[in-house]
């Protein structure tokens, strides 16, 4: 009798467990995804200083701000390499040339908030950091998805939500070069 009350109690710690474990690992990636969403809310204002009154987007001094003055829909930013920051980060939240392999994954969106043209311009910035659910809840996911940045939320009929987590951050970037 009390080998099975035993039986049961370490059956009980065991399943405590796995739970422990998927949760502590969730939190890991919700934490390294918003750490990477602040980095890049960072980024474009670092780079919102070189915007001159000018309001010339155009001379190379910002390339996120210059490749999202093209599209009001969701982008996938380009790797600067003199920065050393682009859309793929590793599994610890560390910038990757490339994004093969990538566990975390970066869209843009930048849309005007103001017509200002006399240097008080301002652009809203979502950012979305994406990541592949550990477990799928798709039977038959696709194999092809090796890396975040290979899945494409936008693709028509995807059903993303199922295949990945995601955070949302966005913030004003405001004209303040000269």
């Amino acid at each position: 009798m009390s080998m099975a009350v035993l039986a049961v109690g370490v059956i009980g710690i065991i399943a405590t467990e796995k739970v422990t474990v998927a949760a502590n690992q969730h939190a890991k990636n919700l934490a390294i995804a918003t750490h990477i969403a602040e980095s890049w809310i960072g980024m474009l204002n670092a780079e919102a200083t070189l915007w001159g009154s000018d309001n010339v987007l155009t001379d190379g001094r910002q390339p996120w701000l210059r490749q999202g003055s093209l599209t009001t829909d969701w982008f996938r930013p380009s790797y600067v390499a003199g920065l050393d920051f682009g859309p793929a980060f590793d599994a610890l939240g560390n910038p990757m040339n490339g994004t093969g392999g990538a566990a975390f994954c970066v869209d843009l969106r930048l849309a005007p908030l103001t017509q200002n043209t006399a240097g008080g311009g301002m652009v809203r910035a979502e950012v979305r950091v994406m990541w592949l659910r550990q477990q799928p809840m798709v039977a038959d996911s696709d194999p092809a998805l090796s890396s975040a940045c290979s899945l494409n939320a936008l693709q028509a009929g995807a059903d993303v939500g199922r295949l990945a987590q995601f955070v949302f951050m966005s913030s004003a970037v405001r004209q303040v070069g000269g």
